[in-house]
């Protein structure tokens, strides 16, 4: 079996569409819900998301379709992410947002734990879905996805399963190989929600929050599945998440300076908003008004630092406006 590497040590005999729109960074991450009939130890979702019927497009929160239209354009996103929770436990939810991506010529793919019924797999297909990722909750009970893998297939979508590296077994390999289906093996990640769960299960956190030794366990899978992918966490930071903040920052105004991380550096001018406006104005200076303030040139924020308080900034291009660095001119 011939085996192509990618960044952070991720590698692939099989690559998905789904997967390659994330590798470029332009899969949109959509959480439809955090409501989910199961309690995986390994779980990493945030505790601010978990168990919570709410709705987040990348990291912003969704009050209405509006906000997911214009997450999407922000990032210029050929395809989205479905995911949560448990999506199918809001169908309806998910079939209203599939419906819209499909006739925007988005790529979509979903994650359930659900080995879902045909009449679901069928409305999902209906829908628009392009293709599907079944994660049986703790490898268990894993040939009750067969028929579901197959039926999706049959039904025009891509279909295998994403599972954490946290065991091996061969039935995750027969049903996988015997439905030519794919596997996507994910190394197990802390965070600060399953952390403490993780240590009691006997993992150790490597240097970037991998579980040591998860992935010894992708690569006895990589031995033994045709269409394989395995995906490090360090490839989901260095690769997906810097490519999305990239694409972002250069859909912002050309004064905001792009860093080879993906982040954005520019003036910030903070005092009173209207008096600063005015001067603006009266500069011809472009700017973006801001919660704090006003979004400059690094060069009017230097101009303008003997009236007000201005700043030089990097934060991230995401919707939440992140603040890494904050240097104040005066």
């Amino acid at each position: 079996m011939r085996f192509r590497r990618i960044e952070g040590g991720s590698y692939y005999s099989y690559l998905t569409e789904g997967c390659r729109l994330c590798r470029m960074g332009a899969k949109m991450v959509l959480f439809v819900t955090g409501k989910c009939p199961h309690a995986c130890y390994y779980c990493p979702i945030s505790e601010e998301r978990k168990g919570r019927d709410v709705v987040y497009a990348n990291e912003r929160f969704v009050e209405s379709i509006d906000d997911v239209v214009d997450e999407i354009l922000s990032m210029s996103a050929e395809g989205v992410a479905i995911t949560g929770g448990e999506p199918l436990a809001r169908l309806e939810r998910v079939r209203e947002y599939l419906e819209v991506f499909s006739h925007a010529g988005l790529h979509t793919h979903l994650y359930t734990s659900i080995p879902a019924e045909d009449k679901i797999l069928e409305k999902l297909a209906e829908s628009g879905l392009d293709e599907i990722r079944f994660h049986p909750p703790g490898l268990e009970n894993v040939r009750a996805y067969e028929r579901p893998l197959l039926r999706a297939r049959s039904l025009g979508m891509e279909a295998g399963f994403e599972i954490p590296a946290l065991e091996f077994r061969d039935d995750v390999v027969e049903v996988v190989n015997s439905a030519d289906a794919f596997l996507n093996v994910n190394e197990l990640e802390f965070s600060t929600s399953n952390f403490e769960e993780l240590e009691r299960a006997g993992w150790k956190p490597g240097e970037f929050f991998e579980a040591e030794k998860s992935k010894e366990i992708a690569d006895m899978y990589a031995r033994r599945v045709e269409r394989f992918h395995f995906c490090s966490v360090r490839f989901k930071e260095i690769a997906q998440f810097r490519r999305r903040l990239i694409r972002m920052a250069f859909n912002l105004p050309e004064f905001y300076r792009v860093t080879s991380e993906g982040t954005v550096i520019c003036g910030l001018v903070e005092g009173d908003k209207e008096e600063i406006r005015k001067v603006l104005i009266q500069m011809g200076a472009e700017f973006v008004e801001v919660e704090e303030g006003f979004e400059v040139p690094v060069e009017v924020a230097e101009n303008l630092s003997s009236s007000f308080d201005a700043s030089l900034i990097e934060r991230y291009p995401t919707h939440d406006r992140t603040i890494l660095e904050k240097h104040p001119l005066r």
